[in-house]
């Protein structure tokens, strides 16, 4: 019994000596910020019921390295992480690119990021999801992501036409760019995941006055016919265009785009 807790010890010892390393400097700082790692969480975990039902509660601290493309490698977890979450977080982490702040000879797992999961919150996402069925068509596994394909994303609710339909009902034209007079075209980059959901959400042609972060959260809420490549569902990155115009807005300052 002894040798065994003497290997206990030093098996999680590194990770709680981590734990205690937690300089603001080595945070770990999303591409997109906040918003784009609690969109990859609503979007792209999935846990079995088995751990829904055991309520799961957890203030989680992750540390890990990062490759030449901003990704995370070699994830550590504190102790007492179920494995089937573990798993998956490991999984959903690949989604998200992260700035490089530390030097590339700094210690190893220089990184780390911490978050809350909750069986109130992921039961919110999960509602969220099981409204959005898509065909049964098998999935890329390998996390590229693609530019060309057999089938190109389209919006899930009649296309285009249902596409300029959900933003007109959707937009709210920002207060300041009104006071301001602000007009533009917002392009918003993102990847439309093998789900039909949309991550990694970046601003390529961007208008004052809160008109990009308008369009960044109108595209969030969207859903897609996922890109199509040898008979399977990938990740594809496109663009969509968000033209504010003041010519549009009516005396309440709702608008009328689209139309």
């Amino acid at each position: 019994m002894k040798n065994f807790l003497v290997i206990l010890f030093f098996a999680v010892h590194p990770l709680i000596g981590q734990n205690l390393l937690t300089p603001p400097e080595s945070e770990a700082k999303v591409l997109g910020g906040k918003l784009a790692f609690e969109q990859v969480l609503e979007t792209q975990l999935t846990l079995p019921k088995v751990i829904l039902n055991s309520n799961f509660d957890k203030d989680l601290i992750v540390f890990f390295d990062l490759d030449s493309a901003g990704k995370a490698i070699h994830l550590k977890y504190q102790a007492g992480i179920n494995n089937i979450v573990r798993n998956e977080l490991t999984r959903v982490f690949k989604f998200l690119t992260f700035e490089r702040t530390q030097s590339v000879f700094t210690t190893p797992l220089a990184y780390w990021i911490s978050f809350k999961l909750s069986t109130d919150k992921y039961f919110d996402y999960y509602k969220q999801k099981t409204k959005f069925k898509l065909k049964t068509v098998p999935s890329d596994s390998t996390f590229h992501v693609y530019t060309k394909a057999d089938r190109s994303p389209e919006y899930f609710k009649n296309g285009e036409e249902g596409m300029a339909e959900f933003v007109l009902s959707e937009i709210e034209y920002p207060k300041l760019a009104i006071e301001k007079t602000i007009e533009g075209t917002v392009v918003t980059e993102f990847i439309v995941e093998t789900n039909g959901y949309v991550t990694a959400l970046k601003t390529v042609q961007g208008v004052n006055g809160g008109c990009s972060e308008e369009a960044a959260r109108i595209i969030r809420k969207t859903r897609w016919q996922p890109a199509q490549l040898s008979g399977k569902y990938v990740r594809y990155k496109t663009s969509y265009p968000i033209t504010f115009s003041l010519r549009n807005v009516n005396k309440d300052g709702t608008s009328t785009i689209g139309q």
